[in-house]
């Protein structure tokens, strides 16, 4: 056909053949421009996984001219552990026909690639695989950011996690996150202290007060955004907490995130130091009124024996008189009771065995109580103290007496003693010196106290007892008694459990009794002096 063509036709056939083929080379080019000119590595390998292509940016990447990669295998470059799995996947593209992405690290340059791995068809048919073509792009400035955040969230998910305070947050009036020292406070689990309302985890009488802070922190008004309020445990029991709030976004809503601390032992210490402050006002002030009311006591008594003895014994009015004198008695021990309790209430100190006074007592309280069983375990070994006997008599029996009281229908009184040695740390609420005490605990298996009046035993004139039936100083004089030697005194009980009454007393730095043999032969001294009597009380001098 060509020699039929004219000269011009045939020109023109040149011509346009000339045209096609660098419309071919030219688009040949463009894409090769376009291969080569992108950031990413592009390459082809046939299903054996050998090269059939490779841009520019590959071969930078491999750092070897195209003649020595073309036509090898993706293995001859990489390490086995890596080989296989290219190898796999370049086999599931070949057979599924459809593409895969996988993140790939190199070892040796420490960098990240996401690769994608696409199918080549001839003629677009899909079930004509001929190729697989890899785009490979380099991640690794992302996945250092985002290791980098990974750790930074690490860092803080183990401060939060760690943290003493339970943190929490509180949207939509619920709790929404916590971390694992909340539930572990409450005495939940997470799961069941997520999404729930926070107020019910609050005492009733605080909810108020919460729930106003926290709408004044939302809607933006200047509030305290530190405050004090009791928790409800899931056993029921209260605890105090402090806890710090401040208004977050939190999933693109408005939160509160609180950091909350148990304060529940401080509370308690608080309230140990403002009784012991307060048993020492009433302390002094019940002083005073002792001193006073004796010096009463004493004009009355005076005057009462004064006339007495100027008076018949037949006389109606004697036996009115002798009802005085037994009535100012009477007072007379209340008031003993009263300086036992204030300060400056010790008369005789002398090294003592406590296991003989504990002895001595509690028979005399068997003797009389018998609806209760007394059972002692006294240490063999244990040390002498310095106390006034008398007043520890007196502080025992006020003891056996509370305990026989807790107990209407009978029960048992434990009496144990021991050696122990405090360190100032352990008792500090109580003001406790370090050092070596003797520790005596009174446990009786009574009604029991609840928690309101375990505050106010020690204090005067306070009793459960009916009218008539006591004059509330028997403990308050326990109280006075053991805080001036020195020593101090806890109560532990629970309404239906009973209570035990622990006093620790210091040691004696003598560990023998010295006993004091009577003088014989004793005379009365007898002399013409004059005896000078001095009082500020102008009732005790008159008697006198």
């Amino acid at each position: 056909m060509i020699q039929n063509l004219t000269n011009k036709e045939l020109g023109q056939r040149i011509k346009d053949l000339e045209l096609r083929l660098h419309q071919m080379e030219t688009s040949e080019n463009q894409y090769r421009y376009l291969v080569d000119s992108t950031s990413d590595s592009l390459y082809l390998v046939n299903e054996k996984g050998r090269y059939i292509f490779i841009n520019d940016n590959h071969l930078q990447r491999l750092n070897l001219p195209a003649e020595k990669i073309v036509g090898y295998s993706y293995n001859d470059f990489h390490s086995p552990q890596q080989s296989e799995d290219f190898a796999e996947k370049v086999k599931q593209v070949f057979n599924t026909g459809q593409s895969i992405q996988d993140e790939h690290h190199s070892p040796n340059t420490k960098e990240y690639f996401l690769r994608t791995f696409s199918p080549v068809r001839k003629d677009g048919n899909s079930q004509n695989n001929i190729a697989v073509a890899i785009v490979s792009k380099d991640i690794t400035d992302r996945k250092q950011n985002e290791e980098a955040l990974q750790r930074s969230e690490e860092k803080y998910r183990l401060l939060i996690e760690n943290s003493n305070e339970a943190i929490f947050i509180i949207q939509s009036e619920k709790i929404t996150f916590a971390n694992k020292r909340f539930p572990q406070m409450l005495g939940y689990n997470l799961p069941e202290i997520l999404n729930t309302p926070f107020l019910q985890l609050i005492l009733e009488e605080d909810r108020n007060m919460v729930c106003e802070r926290q709408q004044s922190s939302l809607q933006g008004e200047d509030s305290t955004n530190n405050y004090i309020f009791r928790i409800i445990n899931k056993d029921g029991s209260t605890h105090w907490t402090e806890t710090n709030s401040v208004v977050i976004n939190w999933n693109n809503q408005p939160a509160i995130l609180n950091f909350m601390r148990d304060i529940t032992s401080q509370k308690k210490t608080e309230a140990r130091l403002l009784q012991a402050k307060k048993m020492e006002s009433i302390g002094t002030l019940a002083g005073g009124i002792a001193h006073d009311f004796n010096n009463l006591l004493m004009g009355i008594q005076g005057h009462a024996s004064l006339a007495l003895l100027m008076m018949d014994p037949q006389s109606p009015i004697h036996g009115h008189l002798r009802t005085i004198e037994g009535l100012v008695m009477s007072g007379a021990e209340l008031t003993k009771q009263l300086l036992g309790f204030a300060r400056g209430g010790k008369y005789e100190v002398k090294t003592a065995d406590i296991n003989s006074l504990i002895c001595r007592t509690s028979e005399t309280i068997g003797r009389t109580k018998k609806e209760i069983t007394i059972h002692h375990n006294l240490a063999n070994d244990l040390w002498l103290t310095d106390v006034d006997s008398g007043q520890i008599d007196q502080v025992l029996l006020n003891l056996y007496v509370n305990a026989w009281q807790a107990m209407p229908g009978g029960g048992d009184l434990y009496l144990r003693t021991s050696n122990i040695i405090l360190e100032e740390k352990m008792f500090k609420d109580y003001n406790g010196k370090n050092g070596r005490y003797v520790k005596i605990s009174i446990t009786d298996t009574g009604v029991g106290m609840d928690e309101k009046t375990k505050e106010r035993i020690f204090e005067p004139f306070f009793t459960t007892k009916e009218m008539g039936r006591g004059a509330g100083l028997g403990l308050a004089s326990v109280y006075g008694i053991i805080k001036n030697h020195n020593g101090f005194i806890n109560v532990y009980s629970e309404k239906g459990q009973g209570s035990t009454f622990n006093i620790y007393l210091p040691a004696s730095a003598h560990q023998e009794i010295k006993e004091q043999k009577a003088e014989q032969n004793m005379e009365i001294s007898r002399g013409t002096e004059t005896i000078l009597l001095i009082d500020d009380e102008s009732l005790i001098l008159d008697v006198a």
